[in-house]
């Protein structure tokens, strides 16, 4: 493995592409929220009963990381890392997702808001999501058993460069200039790609901080939730923790589902 210095000056996060859809881009949240302790990566997503979905997200980049984060592509220390008319750019003509709201606050934060009318139609898309990735279905009565719904997320190295065109506001250049084990073409393993990372992406100092690093998701349901795997639910609410690192290496698939009554 070739340990890489990545001094791509090529652009900023404020040209960046791409729209969002469910816990997909939890991966590109992962990738901004990392080597603080307290970086923040959060996804809020309410799913009701007629298939639309209601998602919110909030980045909020430190000043140690939003530093690292200009330095990667050549921004100066006061330039702000999103540009806000150019996710709403990137969302015209679109009809299977539409963006609610969008504003960066501060010059190191990010919140945004989008809405799905129908689910399946924006799984129907597969320039934006892959075969299997997110899989939203009617689980038919059996016997005594209700019919339910099921909403899984499926995360795999095989579909990972998908995730990015899941999000608004991520620069592709920023990603590459990360070299995550998940979007390279070359085996990477996690224990070479923690040596990268210790040796000169983010230092071995900040690796505790590193490893505490994880996405928040949070699914609420149209009803109750009868069962999950992949994390753990009280009443319609759904949550998981998603470990960046184990998102940034994608050495194992990730996978969470829910199922609720009909």
């Amino acid at each position: 493995m070739k340990l890489r210095r990545n001094n791509r000056n090529e652009g900023s996060i404020r040209g960046s592409r791409a729209p969002i859809a469910l816990a997909a881009l939890a991966v590109a949240v992962a990738l901004f929220a990392f080597a603080t302790a307290s970086c923040s990566g959060n996804l809020d997503a309410t799913l009701k009963s007629d298939g639309s979905v209601r998602a919110a997200v909030r980045l909020d980049i430190p000043d140690a990381l939003s530093g690292r984060v200009r330095q990667f592509v050549g921004l100066s220390p006061k330039d702000p890392l999103f540009s806000t008319d150019a996710i709403r750019n990137q969302f015209l003509g679109r009809t299977s997702i539409m963006l609610v709201d969008v504003s960066s606050p501060t010059p190191d934060i990010l919140t945004s808001v989008v809405w799905v009318q129908s689910l399946n139609t924006l799984i129907a898309d597969t320039s934006l999501v892959p075969p299997g990735m997110i899989v939203y279905k009617k689980i038919p009565a059996q016997g005594s058993t209700p019919a339910t719904r099921e909403l899984s997320v499926n995360l795999s190295k095989e579909n990972a460069p998908y995730m990015l065109k899941l999000f608004p506001g991520v620069d592709t250049r920023i990603i590459d200039s990360l070299s995550p084990p998940a979007l390279e073409s070359e085996p990477v393993s996690a224990d070479e790609y923690r040596l990268n990372l210790e040796q000169v992406i983010i230092g071995k100092k900040n690796m505790p901080a590193f490893d505490a690093c994880a996405v928040d998701i949070v699914i609420t349901a149209p009803k109750a939730i009868s069962s999950a795997s992949g994390g753990t639910f009280s009443g319609p609410v759904f949550r998981a923790k998603l470990p960046l690192f184990a998102l940034l290496t994608m050495e194992k698939p990730i996978s969470f589902s829910l199922r609720w009554p009909e």
